[in-house]
């Protein structure tokens, strides 16, 4: 599966570790750099696909970071592991504790998903990168 991370202002991207198998789980990094020189990164945004939901998704914790997991409602409940999940992971959101992602530096990401899709070649995901 081909992860794309949304147009943006800025270039958030998002690549597997490894291998991200349909039906699958796989880690993904999504690698924000500062691209201004009078502000850091005080914060990131990414919201998940509605076509393809996830119905598993853990960040992995990082210093300096407050992570927030925003769960929706599904139209259509997902059968994952024999069991009917009516809801499933709508936005991620890192919001910086201190002073961010300074000028000229990256941060990355990242998080555990599952189970990809079966039925597509790739997932699109919308990333908002805040400054200062």
């Amino acid at each position: 599966v081909l992860l794309l991370a949304g147009p943006a202002a800025a270039h958030v991207t998002v690549q597997p570790q490894g291998e991200a198998a349909k039906g699958g789980y796989a880690t993904v990094n999504f690698k924000v750099p500062n691209e201004r020189d009078n502000a850091s990164t005080v914060k990131l945004e990414v919201t998940f696909p509605t076509d393809h939901p996830l119905a598993s998704v853990s960040p992995q914790p990082l210093a300096g970071w407050k992570i927030e997991v925003t769960k929706s409602k599904l139209d259509t409940p997902l059968e994952v592991h024999g069991k009917k999940i009516d809801e499933a992971v709508s936005k991620v959101t890192w919001t910086a504790d201190g002073k961010g992602i300074e000028a000229g530096f990256f941060q990355q990401f990242p998080l555990s998903v599952g189970q990809l899709p079966e039925d597509s070649d790739q997932l699109v995901f919308k990333a908002l990168q805040t400054y200062s």
